[in-house]
């Protein structure tokens, strides 16, 4: 390897971005009406998280975004990436989950001594209820199942994150969001993140094995505010709970309250001169 630290920083970077888009393309289309067809922009967000869920310790960091949105009629790109409503139904629409998983070294004091987590893909379909759409307010049953695959091509099971979601738009520049919901773990998962093997057992950490199942409970919000027309303003907090969990046992889970805090803006660039075609489900 030519340099460890330099893979390294780049894979957390890049890990971060996929949880920075979820939140800054959020905040760059809060509502459909009269917005132009498409447009591409950049933003910029700081992120504070823990290594991983369960971890004590954290990452900090601020990534620029790029991002490209598309308001078609029927079929959409955005943050989800290519959503389409399915059966000609506006009330049932499916689209792309994904998410990722930072790389933790051995230096991380609960692992350590043990491998390293390798930086890992999340990817599947994601299936939508939308239950309740007025003009400023929207209620949405989410229903994602993610595979999982790290660098090195190895499968770490699946995930499985079912939420609801509420959405308020107050003011025509201000929009907030709520989700609840629980996690499901793929035995294989929670096994590569939270099993210690007897080669690994030390004074202060148990031999463990890890099971399937409900790994925690989340809820988060995330709020944006228009300056301009081009500039959009977010933060968000997610907040997530392993107490209930079938890994809470886990030595390695020293911290059973998970938190994420992340800020930032985005700015719209380039717009085209069409319009997106109202509809009654606002984005």
């Amino acid at each position: 390897m030519i340099d460890k630290n330099s893979v390294f920083v780049g894979l957390i970077r890049n890990s971060a971005l996929m949880i920075l888009l979820v939140t800054a393309a959020a905040s760059a289309h809060a509502d459909e009406l009269s917005k132009p067809k498409w447009e591409a922009g950049i933003g910029l967000g700081a992120v504070l998280l823990p290594q991983y869920m369960g971890s004590d310790e954290h990452y900090a960091l601020a990534i620029p975004i790029p991002y490209l949105i598309y308001r078609g009629e029927r079929v959409k790109v955005d943050r989800n990436g290519i959503r389409a409503e399915l059966f000609g139904l506006k009330q049932l629409t499916l689209d792309a989950s994904f998410g990722a998983g930072l790389p933790v070294r051995n230096s991380n004091r609960a692992r350590a001594g043990m491998p390293d987590l390798k930086f890992n893909f999340q990817l599947g379909p994601r299936l939508n209820w939308h239950m309740i759409e007025t003009e400023r307010v929207d209620l949405t049953l989410r229903l994602p199942w993610r595979g999982i695959v790290d660098v090195s091509g190895t499968t770490l099971g699946w995930l499985i994150e079912p939420d609801l979601q509420w959405r308020w738009r107050p003011t025509e520049h201000l929009n907030l969001r709520l989700n609840a919901g629980a996690l499901y773990a793929s035995r294989r998962f929670n096994e590569v993140y939270y099993s210690v093997d007897p080669q690994f057992v030390t004074p202060i950490r148990v031999a463990y094995r890890a099971g399937g199942g409900l790994h925690s409970i989340s809820a988060g919000a995330t709020m944006s505010y228009g300056v301009t027309d081009n500039l959009r303003l977010f933060t968000t907090l997610r907040y997530r709970n392993l107490t209930p969990g079938v890994v809470a046992a886990s030595p390695l889970v020293r911290d059973r309250n998970y938190l994420i805090v992340a800020a930032g803006f985005t700015w719209s660039i380039w717009q085209s001169e069409q319009s997106a075609k109202p509809s009654s489900r606002q984005e």
